[in-house]
């Protein structure tokens, strides 16, 4: 599975969201893209959040920059290794 784990807005002045950093006092524990899709244009958001669910930042349709990491899911089976 992959999670965003850096947003960087491409902006003046270029603004860097990543998990694990503060931002104003509050740890950014999830970067979600909560954007839709309609027939005629894309409507871009992406929710950065705190441990408790609360929007540290809302970014819409703005240039970004995501970086993405693989992490594995809970009780996910894993490949055996071989010897």
């Amino acid at each position: 599975m992959q999670v965003i784990q850096r947003l960087t807005v491409v902006s003046n002045p270029t603004r860097i969201f990543e998990v694990g950093t503060e931002v104003d006092g509050r740890e950014v524990i999830e970067i979600r893209q909560v954007g839709v899709n309609y027939e005629e244009h894309v409507h871009s958001e992406f929710h950065v959040e705190d441990e408790n669910g609360d929007l540290i930042a809302s970014v819409e349709n703005a240039p970004v920059i995501l970086d993405w990491k693989n992490i594995v899911e809970h009780d996910a089976p894993t490949p055996l290794l071989e010897k």
